[in-house]
């Protein structure tokens, strides 16, 4: 299991892939890098891809603090410089789709281009305030403006994770975010991944989204993007998605009609094609490309001579 020492924090990440073009993969909510692992496992030759565990997330170190989309986005620059990568292209899901548009605006020189899948609208409030999954439950019932309330989210959480209720809890909410998925050990693997997230990352990643707002710096981000949703979520509606690609000045949207909150684990092979695509028209020209789809669809041997 690599591990690379920032400044700041000691971040767990898996790597696959040998090529030159660079992809960074940052997970969301209760989440870690497994939430990749079906795109890892299907990367093209060609590229190199790294999927960190947030902090509080993970393998990652759990300070116990900053846990907010300013601070993760820090923690994703150091964690792309300390490892000397550059022109790296950003893919985020959900609340890593938050912080992969923060460091697009923050640290332009190191992006190259942007994936979000299922990001949170540029307002930040309304991703915690409507919706009928269990994280939005947990936000309208306790109000994380108000600090008695973020005491008693995070005394209820300690509490059902100590009795081991929130197993239950998180598996039916992983449900309703991929609600095509096959339930299968990889999915327990990932409710067990998402079990041991660190409770004050937990109360953060709800106060974060709560009070995110980069609306006035969308055309800010001048980075070729794809804003990608599924017509089944329940957290990120497909019009929500449609404003935030609106406003972004070089932005593509699509939305797949069969998925819901988690397009690359609900059908990675699709969500891999669609990646490829998107990165080699930010980063190839278009002969560099024509030659590439070229030589993928060349005939073998065996099949010229027929």
């Amino acid at each position: 299991m690599p591990f690379v020492q920032t400044p700041n924090l000691r971040i767990h990440y898996r790597v696959a892939g040998d090529g030159d073009i660079t992809l960074v993969l940052l997970h969301g909510n209760f989440g870690s890098w497994r939430w990749w692992e079906p795109v890892l496992e299907r990367l093209p030759s060609g590229y190199r891809a790294y999927a960190p565990d947030l902090r509080g997330c993970g393998d990652s170190a759990r300070p116990g603090f900053g846990h907010n989309i300013e601070v993760l986005t820090s923690d994703v620059f150091d964690f792309i410089t300390s490892l000397s990568l550059c022109d790296v292209h950003l893919v985020g899901h959900s609340l890593g789709g938050a912080v992969a548009l923060q460091a697009a605006r923050d640290h332009p020189d190191l992006v190259r281009s942007l994936l979000l899948i299922a990001p949170p609208p540029a307002e930040g409030r309304s991703v915690v305030r409507n919706g009928d999954s269990f994280s939005h439950w947990v936000s309208r019932l306790f109000d994380t403006n108000r600090e008695a309330a973020v005491v008693t989210l995070g005394a209820t959480y300690r509490l059902l994770r100590h009795l081991g209720a929130h197993r239950p809890l998180l598996r039916r909410a992983l449900m309703r975010l991929a609600p095509t998925l096959v339930y299968d050990d990889a999915f327990i693997t990932l409710v067990s991944d998402a079990a041991r997230m660190a409770p004050q990352a937990v109360i953060g990643h709800l106060q974060t989204l709560d009070a995110w707002n980069m609306e006035a710096d969308l055309a800010a981000v001048k980075q070729r993007s794809l804003v990608l949703g599924g017509a089944q979520d329940v957290l990120i509606s497909p019009e929500a998605l449609a404003g935030l690609s609106r406003r972004l000045p070089r932005s593509r949207l699509v939305i797949w009609q069969d998925v819901g909150h988690s397009p690359q684990l609900e059908q990675p092979d699709r969500f891999v094609r669609l990646l490829v695509d998107f990165v080699e028209r930010a980063s190839l020209p278009w002969w560099k490309r024509s030659m590439r789809w070229l030589s993928m669809h060349r005939p073998r041997k065996s099949e010229s001579r027929n």
